[in-house]
């Protein structure tokens, strides 16, 4: 009986034997993968597409930061200005006839003034509002699919031959292709920013719950309890407004 060569090592063991004599390595079905697997993918198969690897959790780039304060901004914006107009709607009330209060009519002024502000302010935020990398990779889909389908129009209607037609269907076949597996890796890393932003507004909540234990205990004052209960609720009405536009942006564009 012929003896089987270790795959592992290249020492000879007697045949018959499952594992290496010297190594301990397997010597069931090893000849196969030296001779088919080794050598690479078979004439014969068509090559396999590449599987992405997940993501590890990634910290949010600081150009997409800024994009989620600013819609966090707008929102603040948005929230104010609304009830501004409901104080000037309950004032005016106060007005009737011919009867004026001096007290309430400065009062109105002014909160006409900050909505005037309020509304200036929101036109410079959105003006540095820009779409999330997901949204942009889903509207350059549409793009390439409306110019693919106009390409396929313009070739029905005998407008040019089939030479272009077929170059430039390549050339935009392989674009969309691009994007697509672009939008898959910007869907994932969306999916994990989502988890990290779960994860920072629970540990928010904790150090809010933790900080008003120390100030009940007398360890921190009213004023520091007071300040950093700011400084937390500001961090998380950033964290909650960012997972809020990051599940629109998967929900409409994913």
């Amino acid at each position: 009986m012929s003896e089987k060569v270790c795959p592992n090592c290249g020492k000879p063991s007697k045949a018959g034997m499952k594992y290496c004599m010297y190594c301990g390595a397997s010597l069931e079905k090893k000849d196969d993968w030296f001779g088919e697997e080794k050598r690479g993918i078979s004439e014969f198969e068509p090559a396999q597409e590449t599987i992405e690897q997940p993501l590890g959790e990634e910290e949010i780039p600081e150009d997409i930061k800024t994009q989620l304060e600013l819609r966090t901004k707008l929102q603040e914006i948005t929230s104010e200005t609304s009830s501004l107009t409901a104080d000037i709607d309950k004032l005016m009330e106060g007005l009737s006839g011919d009867i004026s209060i001096d007290e309430y009519k400065n009062e109105i002024k002014n909160l006409k003034n900050r909505v005037m502000d309020l509304r200036k302010e929101r036109e410079e935020v959105e003006k540095l509002i820009k779409p999330l990398p997901l949204e942009q990779l889903s509207k350059d889909k549409e793009g390439l699919r409306e110019r693919l389908d106009k390409l396929k129009g313009v070739y029905k209607s005998k407008e040019v031959t089939t030479e272009t037609y077929e170059k430039l269907r390549k050339e935009y076949e392989s674009e969309f292709d691009d994007i697509k597996k672009k939008h898959r890796i910007e869907k994932d890393r969306v999916e994990n920013w989502i988890a990290k932003l779960e994860k920072d507004r629970k540990k928010i909540q904790e150090e809010t719950e933790l900080l008003y234990a120390r100030y009940k205990t007398g360890e921190v004052t009213e004023k520091e309890y007071q300040k950093s209960r700011e400084d937390l609720k500001k961090q998380f009405n950033i964290t909650q407004t960012s997972l809020e536009n990051f599940r629109i942006e998967l929900r409409h564009w994913g």
